[in-house]
């Protein structure tokens, strides 16, 4: 084996592109995007005794002042996971690299997957076991940060739901959780997803900019997603999902009459009275609509979802919804329709990109787990984050300062919200 410090791009793209181990973070397009963050890249790998690339690191640079502070490889190397010399040695190669360009410290998190699990977040008995990994990391002079909570303040994210693409959509639906309920439900309420461009972008700000005054974080100007359109260019898959109210209020009304027509053909009671419940039901969303001042003759954005394929992969980058009626779920149509996208393109994955990994109801985040979920993939949970430490008082100093900031961001985006 070889250590090699300067891989070919596109040949470090095309690898990177169709491995397992992938993420888009891990090409350089990413790298690009990033310049603003991350002002130097350097692209390693590791050919075997026939020249052949066997595996490949992105190593971003964070620099102040002319000097590198921390270098990052988001998302870890891609390489044979079951190869366990391959991965000692290109982690001491690594370590070392990174070692010579002197910056306080190296991260990676990697997205090799930990321990196996059901799909519900329980382990699975007897499955698979890769934390062998992490002992490697450990010799070749990396210290782990901790099998934590998903969102402990971790660079990325240590668990996700992934689900399966590899299969007729029809069978793919059987496996969503009421998913011809609310699929018919969408189409009653005239709720509709359509491809989009960058131009259309601003809708995913403005639902953006919904959530982030609810929950308190600082949202991404449009720039930051026209540079990420710009950046991955075909690969991006951008959608918005949209209602025309009013055609909603006329659809429920005709719900309603169809409705009472087949309760003048029953006579068991039985049967009558859930037809009067829905009925009632219908009625009270109806009135609803016209409460909230939404009965009008015009198309309404709901939301927007922004995903990203390569290769085989498809990675959910951000989806944003604004406050509706219940019953119009734009959540679950952006995925449903990106997900039957996605499988005629010929993807094989779709990575759902981030839950906290708790499987508690009392979780704050359990909302969001249950719903992921509910669409039937697998749940993952990766090795999480290492650091080379090069400069241990430093390193701690940075920890310190770097934890306070995000703080008083976070406190400061908070007091702006409650202003407002």
């Amino acid at each position: 084996m070889k250590f090699i410090e300067h891989v070919n791009e596109q040949q470090l793209n095309d690898f990177n592109i169709n491995h397992v181990l992938n993420h888009y973070s891990k090409t350089t397009y990413f790298a690009n995007f990033q310049k603003k963050k991350y002002q130097t890249y350097d692209t390693c790998g590791v050919v075997d005794d026939e020249g052949n690339l066997v595996a490949t690191a992105l190593i971003m640079h964070h620099h102040f002042l002319g000097k590198i502070i921390y270098s990052y490889c988001e998302y870890g190397f891609n390489l044979d996971v079951e190869d366990r010399a391959l991965i000692s040695f290109f982690a001491k190669q690594l370590f070392l690299f990174v070692q010579k360009k002197n910056p306080i410290f190296f991260r990676m998190d990697s997205n090799i997957t930990r321990i196996e699990h059901e799909k519900d977040g329980a382990i699975k008995p007897e499955g698979f076991n890769h934390e062998y990994v992490t002992e490697i990391l450990q010799e070749a002079g990396f210290t782990h940060l901790g099998y934590n909570y998903g969102y402990s303040g971790n660079w990325m994210s240590r668990f996700t739901y992934r689900l399966d693409l590899d299969r007729p959509f029809e069978q793919i639906k059987k496996g969503i959780k009421r998913f011809n309920t609310y699929d018919k439900k969408n189409q009653e309420r005239h709720v509709i997803v359509e491809k989009a461009g960058i131009e259309q972008l601003p809708y995913l700000i403005e639902a953006q900019k919904e959530l982030s005054e609810k929950l308190g974080f600082e949202p991404k100007p449009l720039s930051y997603f026209q540079s990420f359109f710009h950046h991955f260019d075909t690969m991006v898959h951008y959608y918005i999902c949209k209602t025309n109210y009013h055609i909603a209020k006329n659809n429920l009304e005709r719900l309603i009459s169809e409705t009472q027509q087949k309760i003048s053909t029953l006579k068991d009671d039985n049967k009558i009275q859930p037809l009067l419940k829905s009925i009632e039901a219908l009625k009270k969303e109806i009135q609803e609509i016209q409460d909230q001042g939404l009965d009008q003759d015009k198309d309404v954005i709901l939301g927007a979802k922004f995903l990203i394929q390569q290769g085989p992969n498809v990675y959910n980058v951000n989806m944003f919804t604004k406050k509706t009626l219940m019953n119009f779920r734009c959540a679950f149509a952006l995925h449903r329709y990106a997900i039957e996208d996605m499988v005629k393109l010929g993807a094989k994955t779709y990575d759902f990109e981030g839950i906290s990994g708790s499987t508690d109801p009392n979780d704050q985040y359990y909302g969001l787990y249950d719903f992921k979920k509910s669409f039937g993939g697998d749940f993952l949970e990766f090795l999480g984050e290492f650091d080379a430490i090069y400069h241990p008082t430093l390193y701690k100093v940075y920890m310190q300062m770097d934890h306070l900031y995000r703080c008083i961001r976070r406190k400061l985006n908070f007091l702006k919200n409650k202003q407002k």
